[in-house]
């Protein structure tokens, strides 16, 4: 990367010359280096040049003016090296060329290293040729294009670098800044800078900026447009400030030493792990049924959704109910030790009426906190799902949190919430059947109240497993599931669920951008469940970040350590991706069946070199998929490097598929 000392020749903003030069540098010079800079192979032909700068003059006229052109350019160029070489009837750029910023913002922009990207932004002053004519009809159009595409492109790259930058808090107020100043500059009227800039200050938990970039955006398209601000921003400047609480010593009971270290850790470290790390601990425990009856299975199932509710806060974290239920259901003490709680929640059904009691306690000691007796006959599902999680954010969750809580989701209506419930029992161990009952249960929801943004993000992920049962065939169902998830987030911008579906989906739609884009804005929103935490860590190992999945994978087991399934088959696939072959043998064998990780099984045992072991998993695996070939196994993963699509095919084909 060549230091901006070095860049001699400037075409953006003012195009101007920085270092000393022997007279006037022509005008016609700086749009001639830009188009050869910008066109195919950096290369045109003398007629196509001379036609576009002097489009009035006949042929003859204008050939004789771009050899007047090219002899000026030659005696004030500074350099030793050519700014341009003719190739016959061409003209290319010379190696010189490589010394303007137009050249450098076009190598560093697609760099892998975020400084280089960023430095690309820095040497962005203005638009292309921004004080320059811009001619005859020919010339004012390839102004037009060159121009809309170099801003587009350096705003594509100013969002990119953004997102980035403050991805785990740690950018500079003025780098971020800086960034927005060069973008604003080339577009100072469009919207979705002043997003990706209220987006970047909330991640680096910069609240006053957040109000500020937002109070600028409003006073701009009142000036501009006379008109307001998009809903989803509005939503999205409510989220940030809601979700971005400092923590709180006397609501969280933690001893004055933690605190202390808390805020210590505050600076330079990713916002999950530093939460996760210092964060009491709560588990919701499932119902307890009264003596000689079985509890209402919806009961089980409004606390899990009541603990999956609780994920969106930030200064408590929530056990993954899977592994609390857990510990219950096997009445293993030692299980429930091993969730390191501060707090529970325990309930029982009130014997002869359809209520729920629960009590929170401290956790060792079972100092009761609260206790109160919820109703949950079926008009009273939604209320009770309410007001069991705000008295459990009350007691535990700051006053900014608080204030979130009273700007929930509208209640749903009762038979809506209903649907929505047993739409998630059945879910709970599904086969194709029981899938497809679930979204007919979720689609009555969202047909009873089509304001109910949980019931359209759970259909989505129906018709998300649905499309992978059934091969990965039918584009139909990926393509409604992303509507579905879209249509969720347009409901309740505020819940995470939308955004997490919208994400899966876009990586196996190869949409790479949008899936990572998307699971950092669930996550902002969701930063303690461990569900999204597994999605996000398997998404990442497909992105080519598989340190980083490894990182969120642990981090889901810390918060569900007695998982499903699924979590040691999405952990086997991370493993290999870090290339983890032992690993990734290790973590399927924790599966109660291998038939789900038949082709990580033989992909790690091929990489390893075990050919016999290899062999035997892939006769199996044609055996379950006749015909399958390498190449079908290769495309269905949505990995993004071609490194480790190699890599899996690899390990396939030592264990004998073709």
């Amino acid at each position: 990367m060549k230091p901006e000392s070095d860049i001699v020749l400037h075409l953006s903003g003012v195009p101007h010359m920085a270092k000393p030069m022997e007279g006037v540098f022509p005008a016609k010079g700086y749009i001639l280096i830009a188009m050869l800079l910008l066109s195919s192979g950096k290369r045109m032909s003398r007629q196509a040049v001379a036609t576009l700068l002097w489009e009035d003059a006949s042929e003859g006229k204008a050939s004789t003016n771009l050899r007047q052109l090219l002899a000026r350019i030659n005696r004030s160029w500074p350099q030793d090296e050519p700014i341009f070489q003719a190739q016959g009837a061409n003209l290319v750029a010379g190696p010189a060329a490589d010394r303007s910023d137009l050249a450098e913002i076009a190598r560093w922009r697609n760099s892998q290293v975020l400084a280089e990207r960023v430095a690309a932004i820095h040497l962005v002053k203005g638009d292309l040729l921004a004080t320059l004519d811009t001619g005859g009809n020919e010339l004012s159009q390839w102004f037009r294009g060159e121009r809309e595409r170099f801003r587009q492109r350096v705003l594509s790259l100013g969002d990119d670098v953004l997102m980035e930058m403050t991805r785990f808090a740690r950018a500079q107020k003025n780098e971020i800044e800086e960034i927005g100043e060069r973008m604003l500059m080339l577009e100072p009227e469009r919207e979705e800078t002043f997003r990706v800039l209220i987006e970047a200050y909330g991640r680096n938990n910069n609240l006053e900026a957040v109000s500020r970039t937002f109070e600028l955006l409003k006073a701009m398209m009142q000036r501009e447009f006379n008109a307001e601000p998009k809903a989803e921003i509005v939503g999205l400047v409510r989220r940030i400030l809601a979700n971005n609480p400092k923590p709180s010593a006397e609501v969280n009971h933690q001893p004055a030493d933690a605190v202390g270290e808390f805020n210590a850790a505050k600076e330079g470290e990713p916002v999950i792990v530093r939460t996760l790390a210092k964060l009491p601990r709560v588990a919701l425990l499932p119902p307890n049924p009264t003596m000689g009856e079985e509890c209402d299975p919806l009961a089980r199932v409004l606390v899990e959704e009541v603990a999956n509710d609780l994920s969106r806060y930030r200064t408590f974290a929530v056990v993954a109910p899977h592994s609390s239920f857990g510990a219950v259901d096997l009445r293993d003490p030692e299980r429930l030790d091993a969730l390191r709680n501060r707090y529970l929640v325990s309930s029982f059904m009130v014997p002869g009426d359809p209520s729920l009691a629960l009590r929170l306690e401290l956790y060792p000691g079972r100092e009761i906190l609260w206790a109160a007796e919820f109703r949950i006959g079926e008009s009273d599902l939604p209320t009770a799902f309410k007001l069991i999680s705000r008295q459990i954010a009350v007691t535990l969750a700051t006053e900014i949190e608080q204030d979130q809580l009273k700007r929930m989701r509208a209640d749903p209506r009762p038979h809506a919430y209903r649907h929505y419930l047993e739409g998630k029992l059945l879910l709970q161990d599904c086969d194709l059947p029981k899938l497809r009952r679930a979204r007919r249960e979720f689609r009555k929801a969202a047909d009873i109240d089509r304001y109910f943004a949980p019931a359209r993000s759970a259909n989505a992920q129906t018709l998300y497993q649905e499309w992978l049962m059934l091969g990965a065939n039918d584009p139909a169902l990926l393509h409604q599931a992303r509507l579905e998830a879209d249509a969720a987030i347009s409901i309740d911008p505020g819940d995470g669920a939308g955004y997490r579906m919208a994400a899966v989906v876009s990586l196996n739609q190869r949409d790479f951008d949008t899936a990572s884009s998307k699971f950092l804005e669930a996550e902002v929103l969701n930063p303690h469940s461990a569900d999204l935490l597994l999605s996000h860590a398997d998404a990442l190992s497909h992105l080519g970040d598989a340190e980083a999945g490894w990182k969120r994978f642990q981090m889901a087991l810390d918060l569900n350590p007695f998982p499903p399934d699924y979590y040691w088959w999405s952990g086997a696939t991370i493993a290999i991706r870090r290339h983890d072959y032992r690993g990734a043998i290790e973590l399927c064998g924790r599966m109660s069946s291998d038939e789900p990780v038949l082709r990580a099984l033989a992909i790690s045992h091929g990489l390893l070199g075990n050919k016999d072991i290899a062999q035997k998993y892939g006769a199996r695996i044609r055996e379950m998929y006749p015909g399958v070939t390498i190449s079908d196994i290769v495309n269905l993963a949505p990995d993004r490097k071609i490194e480790d699509r190699m890599l899996v095919a690899e390990g396939l084909r030592v264990a004998g598929l073709n």
